[in-house]
């Protein structure tokens, strides 16, 4: 009787365990399955919505924020800047730049199901008492190895290229459009109007044949000085962001969205496009480069120094480009008498090249060892883009 009990409480406990080990297989190929779904029902697209950006939106789909300019690239054709992103912009997640390499698990043995539960013969003598596992342990999860593609660093910074002045033809651009008028009403009577000041609204009237789409970019700038023999100083003021198209025989209204200098009514407008910073790698350096002249200086009188802007008379036919690096320095200077020293070479800084017209170029001061940088101080290329 003893025996008969003890084998039928093995015979439960081995009817449990198979029942377990059948409900864990069943559940566990479904919880993949369930897994399988949500990853392929991810979305290939996302819709902008007020407070997000590229940082949070790569987190939130790419697993990485530092994965943000994997998103930038791939929608270039609505990002103009990744500084700027703007609610209702659709952007695309895929292909993005994330490696995934996905180690499998093991699949864990099914315990055997008894083929009979029917009562086996008492033996003559008692079995020795053994109670089987009555459940499975799951495997680990899979071990996912990520390996990150960084985006190549560009050569300048798209903020110092748009704020960047540059020579253009006698009179500047043609077919620019202008800020009408101021769009708020001042609480103050006295308020000048005239001057905005940073997410003002204003009137304008956008370039002859532009759309003047929501979202667009325009650069306001003003005339610098016309420089005989030249061409026309160009320094923009602010850049203003699309927020009503033109309607109606209406002008569009726009928001000031960054400033350079002082914005103000009656300023021209140009689409603004920073494409041309949009470059990678560094500069090699190069023997005997291209020489010119400093032909006019930012802030003048006042003497330029580390961030200001000297506009020179290398220009594209000469093939200079953004991203190059040009030296400043004063000329040897042969003796005044024969038979004395002449005086050597003087360095005086370096700096980059970040607009570039047919006319001359621009370069912003990033090095210098000489105070004194003027109009006339010789330049020459030291190195070049590849």
């Amino acid at each position: 009787m003893l025996v008969r009990d003890v084998r039928s409480r093995q015979r439960g406990q081995m009817i449990c365990a198979a029942l377990a080990a059948i409900a864990f297989g069943a559940a566990r190929p479904q919880s993949l399955l369930s897994q399988q779904q949500q990853a392929e029902a991810a979305p290939a697209s996302h819709t902008v919505k007020r407070g997000d950006t590229l940082w949070d939106i790569a987190k939130l789909y790419l697993g990485d924020p530092f994965l943000w300019p994997d998103i930038y690239r791939l929608n270039t054709d609505v990002i103009q800047d990744p500084h700027w992103i703007y609610p209702g912009e659709v952007l695309k997640l895929g292909p993005t730049a994330k490696v995934v390499a996905v180690t499998p698990a093991a699949t864990p043995a099914a315990t055997p199901a008894p083929d009979s539960v029917t009562p086996p013969p008492v033996e003559p003598a008692a079995a020795p008492l053994t109670t089987p596992s009555a459940f499975v342990a799951p495997a680990p999860p899979p071990v996912v190895r990520e390996q990150t593609l960084q985006a190549p660093p560009t050569a300048v910074r798209v903020g110092e290229y748009a704020a960047a002045p540059w020579v253009d033809q006698p009179g500047g651009p043609r077919g620019s459009g202008y800020i009408m008028e101021a769009r708020d009403l001042p609480g103050i009577r006295s308020k000048d109007q005239s001057r905005m000041n940073l997410y003002d609204r204003v009137v304008l009237a956008p370039p002859v044949g532009a759309v003047a789409p929501e979202h667009q970019l325009y650069l306001s700038y003003r005339l610098g000085p016309a420089i005989e023999g030249f061409g026309q100083i160009i320094v923009p003021t602010g850049v203003i962001e699309i927020i009503r198209s033109p309607r109606n025989g209406e002008g569009a209204i726009g928001r000031v969205v960054k400033m350079f200098g002082e914005v103000l009514q009656n300023q021209r407008l140009i689409a603004y496009d920073s494409s041309a910073a949009m470059v990678h790698g560094g500069p090699l350096p190069v023997t005997n480069g291209v020489a010119g002249l400093v032909r006019w200086i930012k802030e003048e009188p006042v003497l330029p120094s580390l961030q200001n802007y000297v506009v020179i008379d290398i220009s594209r036919r000469d093939g200079i480009t953004t991203g190059d690096q040009i030296e400043l320095y004063k000329p040897r200077q042969r003796p005044a008498v024969e038979g004395e020293l002449a005086i050597p070479e003087l360095y005086i800084g370096r700096a980059q090249v970040l607009r570039v017209t047919p006319y001359g170029a621009t370069a912003i001061i990033t090095g210098q060892e000489q105070p004194r940088i003027e109009d006339g101080t010789a330049v020459r290329v030291a190195a070049k883009m590849p």
